[in-house]
């Protein structure tokens, strides 16, 4: 009978590939804390992974090393008992030159593997934290709000930057509170349209003011707006307005301009889910307490929790606003692709498009309209009718305008989503332009009223009807009803400037 032969529990197969795993885990994790340390910008996905991701490796090679351990002296003691041999687990021999070969590959595909783990975790964070995989891949049932997204001034930004922000607690309770998305996705059982989200939400300051000084929000912002008049000669429109931005700096008790709203503290609460009917509202003052309500409704109703306004109270469409066949056709004017000549073209588009006559109800409704045969074609008949010698003059024009037609119903229509421009309400501005429901500003300024004096909130119109500020004139000329510095349902918010004040005027044809 052979003597029983102990060796070191540390040499057996088990224990080395701890080993191995927690050199890998902790290389990587070296690593990847460099590229923490030296990015300039935090990337939440990146920090799950250094955070979760790699010390989850480390700590399995660090279970395995003493389980390893373990079962060799088990199997060590079971050898003895029984009087046999010690089978070799792993034997390791510095003077045998293939052991020594053999020690030196499995470290050399060590480092390699550290390597693979460390760059491939990288890339594969950056990639999930693109919009590619968040629009493309892992959220591709959000077309409708994929697509604006591309054409928004947030295009560069990165999904995650919004959407969950810096820090993997976050990262973590945005893809937990996913989990439910996700098995929708797969089976198929999803509404559509997909619900704005409203619940649960970072706070804005946590993300949007990242990119956003909300202190520097003070002063006017000039803008001027060009469009396209409904009219035979489809005349070129322009107006300018300087917008009052302020005050974002400091409280002021008396209200400077729109940021004012989020530079105070300003709580609100709503009457229904999407927060589009506000029932109250008051801003605590350093001297007090000031309370609105809309005298509409009844507090005694039920209400929604109370909520500490921000920036995605009126922004809450920034990046993902699906615009309206108006603003789409007035661009196409502007950028050459509708020929202007071609008379009555804009009031043709707006009704085609379903902005003019019978505004359908719902996006089923306007997907059964534009699926019909020759739907679009319809303005070539138009003018075939009315125009005939500028139909066959300008044919290639009224083929350029159909097929641009035929594209904006795209961008304005989802049909496998049930979505269209008026399914989500763009809280920014009021109502505008044609075919736009939102109320906006007026939820608010067009309803509250003081609680002790019974004052109408300022800066909101009666019914909100557009033409009660903007009227155009036969030349596409806007004429308002009196001096706007002196009509406070206007001026509140923004100043109408005359385009000959401006040093360059941009021209009006």
């Amino acid at each position: 009978m052979n003597s029983p032969r102990t060796r070191h529990v540390a040499l057996n197969p088990i224990t080395f590939l701890g080993a191995a795993l927690a050199a890998t885990g902790n290389f990587a994790l070296i690593f990847l804390l460099g590229t923490q340390i030296f990015q300039v910008e935090t990337n939440p996905y990146l920090g799950m992974l250094v955070w979760t991701g790699v010390p989850s490796l480390f700590a399995l090679g660090l279970i395995l090393i003493p389980a390893g351990m373990l079962w060799e002296r088990r199997r060590q003691a079971a050898a003895a008992r029984r009087g046999e041999r010690i089978p070799v687990a792993l034997k390791l021999d510095f003077g045998n030159a293939r052991h020594l070969i053999g020690l030196a590959a499995f470290a050399m595909l060590t480092l390699v593997f550290t390597a693979l783990v460390a760059a491939g975790g990288f890339r594969a964070a950056h990639f999930m934290d693109s919009p590619t995989f968040c629009g493309g891949m892992c959220h591709a049932v959000m077309e409708p709000q994929y697509e604006p997204y591309k054409r928004s001034a947030h295009a560069e930004v990165e999904c995650t930057q919004c959407h969950i922000g810096p820090g993997a607690s976050w990262y973590a309770q945005a893809k937990l509170s996913g989990l439910r998305q996700v098995v929708a996705v797969l089976s198929g059982s999803y509404p559509r349209p997909i619900p704005a989200p409203i619940e649960n939400l970072r706070p804005a300051r946590a993300t949007c003011e990242g990119c956003h000084w909300r202190e520097k929000a003070y002063g006017l912002f000039l803008k001027v707006y060009r469009s396209v008049v409904p009219d035979e000669e489809n005349t070129v429109h322009a107006r300018a307005l300087a917008f009052r931005v302020g005050t974002g700096g400091s409280y002021l008790e008396e209200a400077g301009g729109v940021h004012w709203h989020t530079s105070a503290e300003l709580w609100y609460r709503s009457a229904d889910s999407e927060r589009q009917v506000i029932a109250s509202a008051k801003v605590v003052k350093p001297d007090g307490t000031e309370e609105w309500v809309n005298p509409d409704l009844s507090l005694r109703e039920p209400l929604e929790e109370e909520r500490l306004m921000d920036c995605i109270d009126c922004h809450n469409r920034a990046a993902h606003r699906i615009p309206p066949p108006g603003d789409l056709i007035d661009e196409a004017f502007l950028a050459g692709r509708l020929d202007s000549d071609l008379p009555y073209l804009k009031r043709e588009a707006l009704e085609l498009l379903g902005v003019y006559g019978s505004v359908p109800n719902s996006a089923e409704e306007l997907a059964a309209r534009w699926s019909q045969d020759g739907w679009f074609e319809q303005l070539e008949d138009f003018y075939n009718v009315n125009y005939p010698e500028i139909a066959a003059s300008k044919q290639a024009s009224i083929r350029e305008a159909i097929d641009e037609l035929e594209h904006i119903s795209e961008l304005v229509l989802y049909p496998h989503m049930r979505t269209s421009w008026l399914t989500y309400p763009d809280n920014r501005g009021h109502p505008i332009s044609e075919g736009e429901f939102n109320t906006g500003c007026f939820r608010c300024h067009a309803k509250l009223v003081n609680v002790e004096t019974g004052r109408q909130l300022e800066g909101g119109l009666g019914g909100g009807q557009c033409l009660t500020c903007h009227d155009l004139g036969d030349k596409g000329e806007e004429r308002l009803g009196g001096d706007p510095l002196d009509e406070p349902a206007c001026s509140y918010c923004h100043v109408s400037v005359p385009l000959d004040e401006l040093e360059r005027p941009l021209p009006i044809e």
